[in-house]
Order: C-alpha cells, then sequence, then structure tokens
C-alpha cells in the first residue's frame, strides 16, 4: 500500500470509528457514565454510574502511548501484556507486514495523541470493532477497541463490581 493509500485508509478508518462511538454512544451510553473500569485479564471493560454496574463490552487492547518518551508501542510488543489476552490485534500487525506499513508492523515509532487514536481506528476497521476508547494515565494513555456490548442484567452487577481480595475475607 502506498503512503497516500494509507492516509486515505486513516481517514476512512477514523471516520468508520467515529461512527462506531456515536452509534454506541446512542444505544448504550458509552461516553456519557462517570466511570469505566477495565480488567485486562478479563479482557473486559465496564461502564457504571452511582456505584452500579451499567454496560460491559470485550476488549481488544490495541497499544500505549508513552508522552514521556513520545512512542506509540503495540500491545503484541509490549511485555507488560506478555500474560494478558490481547484479542486479535496480531491481525493488524499480520496486514501492516502484508502491505508494508511500517506503522503496522514496527512494535515501536515516535508518535503523538492523534498516531493513538489512528492507530486504534485503523485497528477498529480492520477487526470490525464496536468502538475504541482511549485511558490516559500519567505516563500516557493505553487505547483499547470493544466489542460486544450489552446492559448488564440487575443479577450479573455483582460480577463487574470492586473485587473482594481473599486476603480480606479470610482463608
Amino acid at each position: 500500500m502506498e503512503f497516500r493509500e494509507f492516509e486515505d485508509f486513516v481517514g476512512q478508518a477514523t471516520a468508520y470509528l467515529v461512527a462506531c462511538n456515536e452509534k454506541a454512544q446512542r444505544h448504550f451510553g458509552i461516553g456519557s457514565y462517570p466511570r469505566y473500569e477495565y480488567d485486562l485479564h478479563r479482557g473486559e471493560i465496564w461502564w457504571t454510574e452511582d456505584g452500579v454496574p451499567k454496560v460491559r463490552g470485550k476488549l481488544i487492547v490495541v497499544g500505549t502511548l508513552s508522552t514521556k518518551s513520545d512512542t506509540w508501542l503495540w500491545a503484541w510488543a509490549n511485555p507488560y501484556f506478555s500474560d494478558i489476552p490481547l484479542g486479535p490485534i496480531d491481525q493488524v500487525r499480520d496486514f501492516g507486514v502484508t502491505e508494508g506499513i511500517a506503522k503496522l508492523s514496527e512494535e515501536k515509532w515516535a508518535a503523538e495523541n492523534v498516531d493513538g487514536w489512528e492507530m486504534t481506528s485503523v485497528s477498529a476497521r480492520l477487526l470490525e470493532a464496536q468502538g475504541g476508547y482511549r485511558s490516559p494515565n500519567k505516563l500516557g494513555a493505553l487505547f483499547l477497541l470493544f466489542n460486544e456490548l450489552a446492559f448488564i442484567a440487575e443479577e450479573d452487577r455483582e460480577a463487574y463490581l470492586p473485587l473482594k481480595r481473599e486476603e480480606e475475607g479470610g482463608g
């Protein structure tokens, strides 16, 4: 894929992700809940209101943006995620290798916030995700995709409350 073709693809992918996020907002209220949480080991994200879990989704970890080093690092290359189910993000890398797109196939490269969103958009389009999310932290941000959005039934909400530690409950 030539540079111009990739730039056009990024534009189309960005429009796709914006439309997906707008749909998630309309149908599930994503973006309007005051709190979100995720469990990377479970591969889930959920949104809460007044301490009540409302909506959940399955996660795909895309990558991280470091504001300290101004770099993007794909999830599949990040040793921090070695024991975490990342979802099919390696398919994005494979596409990058096949099409000769360095930004999709190189583990780490110089980046800004917009690059994180562009890589998330491209990933969303290639993986047909329902939406994307950015989780900021002190060192930058974690970029995620979500799928399988669903309202959390009242009888299932306990599974999304903060987990009690075994050491707190005795043993």
